[in-house]
């Protein structure tokens, strides 16, 4: 008998403690249901993002030796890219290519790839592909020059 209320006691002066913890873990288990929510099934599917008309780039762009610059373009429509580039010297070259996902990919790995647009390694010029809705790169690739050199870029989406 002295040993039941010796234990009731001992808990007894254990409540606030327990209460604390019991009162913790319940917040936490609804903490984490209301921020892991399962989605809702037959929810869209999250929009592509859509680039407005205007400038891309523009301005001097330095690109390292042997490196590339490359711009990713996210569009939910039809537009035309119009860009100019050109380096700062006739001996400096570099080619710009405009390539889908896939084919940038293709690129990457220094596959076989089919581009929208191309100029091969030149000193200048101009590129005014059609993209279609998706996801589109520009590269600006400067590899095979020995040394880094600075263009002037005018790159726009009309």
């Amino acid at each position: 008998m002295f040993q039941k209320l010796e234990t009731e006691k001992y808990l007894w002066g254990w409540r606030w403690p327990i209460i604390i913890v019991a009162v913790a873990i319940l917040l936490l288990a609804v903490q984490m249901f209301r921020i892991n929510r399962p989605r809702q099934i037959g929810t869209a599917p999250d929009p592509v993002t859509y680039s407005t008309p205007g400038v891309l780039v523009s301005g001097d762009l330095l690109i390292p030796e042997r490196s590339f610059y490359v711009r990713q373009i996210d569009l939910n429509r039809r537009m035309r890219l119009s860009g100019s580039f050109m380096t700062g010297s006739r001996k400096s070259r570099v080619s710009v290519i405009v390539l889908d996902r896939p084919n940038f990919e293709k690129w990457k790995l220094d596959s076989d790839y089919t581009s929208v647009a191309e100029t091969g390694y030149v000193p200048g010029g101009k590129v005014t592909p059609v993209l279609e809705p998706g996801t589109s790169f520009v590269v600006i690739d400067s590899r095979d020059n020995e040394s880094s050199g600075s263009l002037r870029v005018e790159f726009k989406l009309e």
